[in-house]
């Protein structure tokens, strides 16, 4: 049978990817880790790890395990910890995946004030405007903006947004403000790939709208600097961009013409995840990042 040490070495050697550096950060020698390691496969009858002299790769059976377990050493830990039979200290991997406006403009101007209140914490950021599978991608967390559509997935709401339509003056100065919906077929868009297709309201109607685009970026903060520099109107969330407008580097067109404009900014886990303590010390920052107030 394993032990609960044995759970640890194996924990170790994915998350530190490799034997040796497992030795090193749990203070062992690389003969005692690789002998748990073939403890714990010996006693599960399978492969867990295939490696070579270069680098380590979970089997399938290995990514479950290692979800799974992972997930139980974690609630172990915080149950230890609430009955103050360990130390305080937040330790593990945490791997979330957000939108690059959330991280660039939100997440990192205060991060290094978390590492300090966290220092035993790794964090492991996807950043990324495409859509995530969380379970999928192994994602601890997700950060996601606008209405979910997965039932599957715990949430919390971090905070109230909507997205707005804007442009730079100096476009407007170039292609006039455009003060109907039917204006807009004579203006240029900056989008998202998966941004083309609108659904805009003309005198109370819906009407499907294909946005005219020289160009489509796949990073929404370079589709900010695009909008800013001139290059055409692009669809924002109105807390990415509130300084810009604030400042006069976007203007706001045609308020109110997006349907399903409301894009709150999301806290999600997994429906089978655990609460452990690592998730919720990251929810309070997240929460910390946002106010409420923003233009809805």
């Amino acid at each position: 049978m394993y032990s609960l040490c044995d759970l640890e070495t194996f924990i170790a050697i994915v998350e530190n990817q490799g034997v040796v550096a497992a030795a090193k950060a749990q203070g062992l020698s690389p003969a005692t880790v690789s002998h748990r390691l073939s403890k714990l496969e010996k006693a599960l009858s399978t492969v867990l790890l295939f490696r070579d002299s270069r680098r380590i790769r979970l089997s399938p059976a290995g990514e479950l395990f290692y979800q799974r377990a992972g997930a139980i050493l974690e609630a172990l830990y915080d149950a230890e910890h609430q009955i103050g039979a360990r130390g305080s200290a937040v330790t593990g991997l945490l791997r979330v995946t957000m939108p690059p406006w959330v991280f660039s403009k939100f997440v990192m101007p205060e991060l290094g004030h978390f590492e300090q209140q966290y220092p035993d914490l790794k964090l492991d950021f996807m950043i990324t405007d495409q859509f995530v599978n969380i379970v999928d991608d192994a994602q601890d967390v997700a950060i996601r903006v606008g209405q979910l559509a997965d039932s599957n997935l715990l949430s919390r709401k971090l905070v109230s947004n909507s997205r707005i339509m804007c442009a730079s003056p100096s476009y407007v100065e170039k292609y006039g403000l455009p003060r109907t919906v039917s204006d807009l077929k004579a203006h240029y868009w900056v989008c998202l790939p998966w941004q083309r297709q609108l659904k805009l309201n003309e005198g109370g109607q819906i009407v499907n709208y294909n946005a005219r685009t020289r160009f489509t970026v796949s990073n929404s903060d370079n589709m900010t600097q695009a909008a800013i520099a001139g290059h055409g109107i692009a669809i924002k969330s109105y807390i990415a961009i509130k300084d810009d407008l604030a400042e006069g580097r976007l203007i706001e067109i045609l308020p109110n013409s997006l349907v399903d404009a409301d894009a709150p900014v999301w806290f999600l886990k997994p429906q089978n995840s655990l609460v452990t303590r690592k998730t919720e010390v990251f929810y309070e920052f997240m929460k910390s990042l946002f106010t409420e107030g923003t233009k809805t």
